[in-house]
Formats: C-alpha cells, structure tokens, sequence
C-alpha cells in the first residue's frame, strides 16, 4: 500500500466518521474482520476473479484500518512496529533454521514452519 493510498483510506474513514457513520465498539468491527475473512474464503473456494479476491482483502485491511483508528492508534505508526516485528522475527527464524543445518525452510512441511515459528515467539516472550 503506498503512503498516498494509505492516506487517502485514512482521511476517507475519518472522515466517515465525522459525518457519523462509525462503528459503536470494537467488537463490531472485529465481527465485521470476521466477515471479510469468511468472504475471503468463499470467494477462493468459488475461483472468483483475482479482482474479485482482491477487492475481499481489500475490505479486510480497511476492517483491520478502522479498528486501529476506532481504538485511538495511529495507523502509520502501527504498519511500521509490525513491519519492524515480522522482519525481527523472520531474522531470528532464519538463524534458528541454520542452526538447524537448513539454508532455508523451502521443501519443509507446514508443521515443521509453524514449530519453528512458535520458538521465535517463545524467545521474544
């Protein structure tokens, strides 16, 4: 997402919201989170258009967009600390893989992905 269409769905919310049309609690909007995943997988078991896939995740990011804004934090400044903790975490499971004697996790089964990854966590925590 560039800044400008980042921007752009920001000022778009607010002002959304400024004419009223806002969500109640927070709950709503993870309900509605909710939906646009349900919607997401549907349209993916259906083998709808790639447009039509993406228009769904589209809508899920603006759920996700809204509630970060509803609960008061500033969205920019949140795309960057989860940016910053993924690639922290993909370095320290990248390190745990070749301490293991692989070069990379190509090949490996999903399993054996989601263990590794439960380490990474377990080492932050």
């Amino acid at each position: 997402m560039s800044n400008n269409s980042l921007e752009t769905l920001i000022a778009v919310e607010t002002n959304a919201r400024d004419f009223g049309f806002e969500w109640q609690n927070r709950e709503m909007i993870i309900n509605q989170a909710i939906s646009e995943c349900e919607e997401i997988r549907e349209a993916i078991h259906k083998q709808e258009t790639d447009a039509r896939i993406q228009e769904e995740i589209g809508d899920l990011l603006h759920a996700a967009i809204s509630l970060c804004i509803f609960a008061g934090y500033d969205v920019e400044q949140t795309l960057e600390k989860i940016s910053t903790k993924f690639a922290n975490r993909m370095s320290a499971l990248k390190k745990i893989t070749q301490a293991r004697g692989l070069t990379n996790l190509k090949g490996q089964t999903m399993e054996f992905m989601l263990e590794l990854w439960d380490e990474v966590k377990k080492r932050e925590a």
